[in-house]
């Protein structure tokens, strides 16, 4: 998200060094990010009506950022997204659709895409996603490491709410803490908002996941929360550790 006051921005400079790519199958919906993306003053902007065309569009020059469409043209999305880190793994790539559905885009996004933009958008929406895409933090680790999907949601979810009261606490104490503030409000309303669209069987799966972690909290950090944070961390599952050995 674009924010001021210590939170997330593009300045002037930056976004007229940007070159934005557009995939989009629908002409008038080209022509939009097209006419949008110029109001915001990013430098250069090419198109293609086609996944199929935007590879070819990336091997004739350099983009930064690509939006691209998220339902198959003539090429799946996913193996699309893959083709796209092969040629620039350092490219901004974000999906868009009418209708975000969960599974694809969700997966779009452990492939490596960098947020989503729901169409039809606003130009204020558009540059939003475009800033948190650009600096905002990546996908946690959680998300490829969790067996469970809401379990991952809410463990970045309650990492950005950790973060946060920190950063309130110590913003007592400290001026360089309180310039902190907005930004960590800001990932916590991003985490939420992460967690509330791609969450599995929606809202109501998404408070059971929450309501799980919350007593699995409760109990400390030698509880299956502790464990949990321990296997995203590491990759493992740190109840292999605990086996008994031979003898």
């Amino acid at each position: 998200m674009g924010f001021d006051d210590g939170e997330l921005i593009l300045s002037t400079n930056e976004r007229q060094k940007a070159s934005v790519l557009v995939v989009e199958s629908d002409n008038q919906e080209r022509h939009n990010f097209r006419t949008a993306l110029k109001s915001l003053g990013y430098g250069a902007i090419g198109d293609a009506p086609n996944h199929a065309v935007g590879l070819e569009r990336m091997a004739e020059r350099k983009f930064t950022h690509i939006i691209f469409d998220a339902k198959k043209t003539n090429m799946p999305p996913n193996e699309f997204v893959t083709k796209v880190f092969e040629i620039d793994n350092s490219i901004i790539a974000m999906p868009g659709s009418v209708e975000p559905n969960v599974d694809d885009v969700f997966g779009l996004l452990i492939l490596g895409a960098k947020g989503y933009i729901v169409k039809p958008f606003t130009v204020e929406a558009l540059d939003n996603a475009i800033v948190q895409a650009t600096k905002g933090e990546p996908m946690a680790d959680a998300v490829l490491k969790a067996r469970d999907r809401n379990e991952a949601l809410v463990a970045i979810m309650m990492s950005s709410l950790d973060k946060a009261a920190t950063i309130l606490r110590q913003a007592n104490q400290f001026e360089t803490a309180k310039r902190e503030i907005p930004r960590a409000i800001a990932r916590l309303h991003r985490a939420a908002e992460l967690a509330k669209m791609f969450a599995k069987d929606g809202e109501e799966g998404l408070l059971l996941a929450m309501e799980t972690f919350c007593i699995e909290r409760s109990k400390g950090p030698a509880s299956k929360l502790g464990r949990l944070r321990k296997r995203l961390s590491t990759g493992r599952d740190p109840e292999d550790d605990e086996q008994p050995t031979a003898g």
